[in-house]
């Protein structure tokens, strides 16, 4: 006979309480916003750890820990989530040269963010953009936009919403014929979800105030399509997933994003599909990433970039000293599908990017990049 009784399991630790240290200008609530557990739950560990992912991806957060205290009596625990805040005020530069198709160009975009409004975690950034042809061209494309956004509509854990006003001009044409002359004023307005640990889905709705597009392309067919924009509403509808360790230098995770959209407000309405996709892997002392499409975003967050449509990219960290806090620099070798060219034959571009990314003291982050890319086809 087995006289000795077999240990029990431990009980479950209970969360007594949700507390933070280390928030001067941001409340507490909207910190507690991406833990989701409340007084009382059992104590999840695999949330613990997804929650201090989310936090430690946001800009306005130098560095994020989630620990645990003992509660009032056994079995019960305190949550702490202790932060160190940076200036939420932030910038973002991007500036490139980029070979397509026989022409040269330059890029230059830089953006404004301020990622803690009011102390609770509201974000706003305007954006400006420029390309130039540098070869006596004609081509060249102006962009402007300012955005509102609230992570956590109504104090919610899940629900967020987005504002935003958008202005572009531009005109391009390729040494095929293939050309694009656009002139819109958009106002945005969306409604997003979060979904499960990491994911989310986005319902929008955006009025074109001015409109004035108007193009040419050749068609597989070998006709060429001139195309006039009639539609000035447009509905969208959006699923995506952000697990990456960190919006703008990622060693592993994955982001998805894909949506369809609906234009209309003529008697030619039009149908889109989109689909992005990045997954990046720790490799030695760097990194490899396999991207499709264009960057990922987040629920409500855009890199600045010049994208190839698909690419593999190999890259590591640069050492950190007095002026750059931290950089990567990285080799981007890719393609792009753009159309058709005459007697409808594929367009596609074949390229290859090198480029470094740095988080200064002084000018933020700051992208420079060069970029050639050909038909090899030609």
């Amino acid at each position: 006979m087995h006289l000795w009784a077999e240990s029990a399991a431990p009980a479950p630790l209970v969360v007594e309480d949700l507390q933070c240290r280390g928030n001067r200008t941001t409340s507490c609530g909207f910190i507690l916003t991406y833990l989701y557990l409340d007084r009382g739950n059992v104590l999840n560990e695999d949330e613990v750890r997804n929650a201090q992912l989310r936090l430690s991806t946001l800009h306005m957060f130098e560095s994020v820990n989630i620990f645990l205290e003992r509660g009032s009596e056994r079995g019960k625990t305190v949550v702490v989530v202790d932060v160190t805040e940076t200036n939420p005020l932030s910038t973002e530069w991007l500036v490139g040269t980029s070979y397509h198709l026989g022409r040269w160009r330059s890029v230059t975009a830089g953006r404004l963010t301020d990622s803690n409004l009011f102390g609770n975690g509201k974000f706003a950034d305007l954006t400006a953009s420029t390309v130039q042809a540098v070869n006596g061209t004609a081509d060249y494309g102006n962009a402007a936009a300012l955005r509102y956004v609230d992570p956590h509509l109504f104090e919610s854990r899940r629900y967020f919403a987005v504002a935003a006003a958008n202005y572009s001009e531009g005109y391009f044409k390729d040494r095929y014929g293939n050309f694009d002359d656009v002139d819109l004023l958009t106002l945005t307005a969306a409604l997003g979800r979060r979904l499960w640990d990491f994911s989310y889905l986005t319902v929008g709705y955006s009025y074109r105030l001015r409109l004035d597009e108007h193009g040419g392309f050749w068609q597989e067919d070998g006709t060429f399509d001139l195309h006039e924009s009639r539609n000035r509403q447009l509905v969208n509808v959006s699923y995506g997933w952000n697990s990456e360790d960190d919006f703008y230098f990622p060693t592993s995770g994955s982001s998805f994003r894909t949506g369809f959209g609906w234009a209309f407000g003529s008697s030619d309405p039009n149908n889109a599909f989109y689909f992005s996709f990045r997954k990046t892997w720790p490799v030695g002392e760097g990194f490899f990433s396999f991207k499709l499409g264009d960057n990922p975003s987040s629920d409500y967050r855009q890199n600045l970039a010049e994208n190839q449509l698909v690419t593999a990219t190999l890259g590591a960290a640069l050492p950190p000293g007095n002026f750059v806090r931290r950089g990567r620099w990285y080799m981007e070798a890719g393609f792009s599908p753009l159309g058709y060219k005459e007697a409808g034959r594929g367009l596609n571009e074949f390229g290859l990017k090198l480029g470094v990314r740095l988080e200064t003291s002084s000018l933020g982050l700051v992208d420079l990049y060069v970029l050639g890319a050909e038909d090899l086809d030609r």
